[in-house]
């Protein structure tokens, strides 16, 4: 593959996004091995110089690093997460040295099904709103998330939401709502076309997808949430201590 001689963005520049698609699709690994500069350039067309620079500013932005020695590898850039955990998406992101943020992609009303109405207790029919985002982590795609809210007890929730927010801070400020316990699962899916065109992956990418029933303190169940993160960019651990002592069911949001 050339790079565009003609285009008024660097070589460098494009090689090193060149090179971080493929990071990000998992084409290099975390901890694999990046090719030679020779290679890069042979491949790509370019200069030592630009293969230089392309590689020493993904070592600044800490996508890769250096062995002395050995060669260039990518970093380790899976994000821990707690199953068992107090705290927010946005919070927690904070509390780990990142940056969170986020991006609505439809923010809809709708009827509630009778499957809905079953897990929020509602009448079916009963409006529900629907919310799917893209959350980010040092702007980098991490979760795809599809969340329902029963209007009934939150109304007018749709006008109070954005993306820079956190959703559960909002049901506590205006609505007095406080998640006090979650029910969870987990398992393993493969990303279709469009989940791989949000997560810059290969289409067929194993995805965690986490099931989330959230109450508050009286009981409601105020939130059902259906979260797919990327295998490549998470670790999922649990302390059996907390969940010993029931801490399971103190957790926040995502």
């Amino acid at each position: 593959m050339k790079l565009n001689n003609t285009s008024q963005k660097p070589l460098y520049s494009q090689l090193k996004q060149i090179l971080k698609e493929a990071i990000l699709r998992g084409t290099y690994k975390a901890g694999q091995q990046l090719p030679p500069e020779s290679e890069l350039c042979e491949t790509y067309g370019v200069s030592r110089i630009t293969a230089r620079r392309a590689i020493s500013d993904l070592v600044e932005e800490g996508i890769l690093h250096r062995q002395q020695g050995k060669g260039t590898f990518v970093k380790e850039t899976k994000v821990k997460r707690e199953l068992i955990s107090v705290g927010g998406f946005s919070e927690l992101t904070m509390a780990s040295g990142k940056t969170p943020s986020s991006q609505i992609l439809s923010n809809t009303v709708m009827a509630a099904d009778e499957t809905l109405a079953a897990e929020f207790g509602i009448p079916a029919g009963d409006p529900v709103l629907k919310l799917h985002r893209l959350l980010f982590i040092d702007n980098e795609p991490f979760i795809i998330e599809t969340s329902h809210y029963p209007l009934r007890h939150l109304p007018d929730l749709e006008k109070h939401i954005g993306e820079s927010a956190s959703t559960y801070s909002i049901l506590k400020s205006r609505y007095g709502a406080e998640m006090s316990r979650s029910v969870k699962s987990l398992e393993v899916v493969f990303a279709s076309e469009y989940e791989a065109e949000l997560f810059r992956c290969d289409r067929g990418a194993p995805l965690f997808v986490i099931e989330k029933k959230s109450s508050d303190k009286s009981g409601r169940v105020l939130h059902l949430s259906h979260s797919l993160f990327m295998t490549s960019k998470v670790i999922f651990t649990l302390d059996t201590d907390k969940a010993d002592k029931g801490d399971f069911q103190a957790y926040g949001e995502w």
